[in-house]
């Protein structure tokens, strides 16, 4: 880092990067939602979403990708509870019941509404550290 920028990077998308890696609101933000991500990865094994998702061009495209992921987060919380509970899936920290992971593993409006936020500036970055990062999770896998 040099200057209070990335080496390399357009302004915008220092910021935003470091707003995703720094910033304690955008921070949360990217955890929620990686945590997701990773859980959509294990259960609906659609890595073509993660792929689009790094190719945002524009804000429309990454609302889009980002739709296709959420349009199904009831399922996949249902599926990664059940999976849980029949041994399939396994999560690297403890809970109290698997219930309680569909709450760990959900975001919100106010996080959609954060990560929008940062992906109006600069949608690439964040669609491509997000991605990244879900695929890299490994807090949740199939025993299968």
């Amino acid at each position: 880092m040099t200057g209070g920028g990335i080496t390399g990077c357009a302004h915008s998308s220092g910021t935003v990067l470091e707003k995703l890696l720094k910033d304690e609101k955008y921070t949360k933000t990217r955890d929620a939602v990686v945590r997701y991500l990773a859980a959509y990865r294990v259960i609906e094994q659609n890595l073509g979403l993660f792929d689009r998702l790094a190719r945002c061009r524009d804000v429309s495209d990454f609302m889009t990708v980002l739709y296709e992921g959420i349009r199904v987060k009831e399922r996949v919380l249902e599926k990664l509870v059940e999976g849980v509970k029949k041994g399939e899936i396994k999560v690297a920290f403890s809970f109290d019941k698997p219930e309680d992971l569909a709450r760990i593993f959900d975001f919100g409006l106010e996080y959609l509404n954060n990560l929008l936020e940062l992906a109006s500036e600069d949608p690439k970055t964040v669609g491509v550290l997000i991605a990244s990062m879900a695929l890299a999770y490994g807090g949740i896998w199939s025993v299968r």
